[in-house]
């Protein structure tokens, strides 16, 4: 084994694997692997292929981007630096081939946005309630088509942090890593969609949510 070559670690039954964070599995896949590549790829393919379909729409072309997503993070694994995590690394090609096929439709236009500098925090909360009742599921259900719509209607750059904070739960520095920008532009971001979207939500909207939220529901 050369300096240059990952530390091969002892293979483990796939029943096993499942059970592993996804970071220890990109260490043993960069070691070489396959069962925990497979196990890796099992784990990440759900989140992505979301991430796609939000960005794109529906489109014959989310299973060519999915799939041309984990033939580049298989052929560049070693690339990979595990103490940064892979979902950002994931989520960036996802998002540039995403870029790829818009412009290949015609669809892709690109936008510019001044992300006005802001010392306020705000931050989207998930919209999930998981202690929620059965009865309340029609309700929240309601709440959240509507709130994706809202979503669907922000700028570019704003709706993709907050889908990458909100729905896939990075942190600021991964979504940095993502969208190939720095944390400060990153909260700016999210600070301003979380404002545009209670001014395009009915006030009812928000109020539920906020009372939701705050109860526990």
């Amino acid at each position: 084994m050369t300096a240059s070559e990952p530390e091969r670690t002892a293979p483990l039954a796939a029943q096993d694997l499942i059970h592993l964070g996804e970071n220890d599995l990109l260490i043993r896949a960069q070691s070489g692997d396959d069962l925990a590549y497979g196990a890796l790829v099992l784990k990440l393919e759900p989140p992505v292929r979301r991430f796609v379909r939000r960005l794109i729409g529906p489109s014959w072309a989310e299973d060519d981007i999915v799939q041309d997503v984990f033939m580049s993070l298989l052929q560049h694994l070693g690339r990979v630096d595990s103490s940064h995590g892979v979902r950002p690394y994931v989520f960036r090609i996802a998002r540039n081939r995403c870029y790829d096929e818009l412009r290949r439709q015609g669809r892709y236009e690109t936008v510019s946005i001044e992300d006005e500098p802001s010392d306020e925090g705000g931050t989207v909360a998930s919209l999930e309630a998981p202690g929620s009742q059965p009865d309340d599921a029609a309700h929240w259900l309601m709440l959240h088509l509507e709130v994706r719509e809202a979503m669907d209607r922000l700028p570019e750059p704003q709706r993709q942090a907050l889908i990458l904070f909100a729905d896939e739960e990075l942190s600021y520095a991964e979504i940095a890593e993502v969208l190939g920008t720095n944390i400060g532009t990153v909260k700016s971001r999210l600070f301003h969609a979380k404002r545009t979207l209670r001014r395009l939500l009915r006030p009812e909207t928000v109020s539920a949510i906020e009372t939701g939220l705050r109860d526990g529901v």
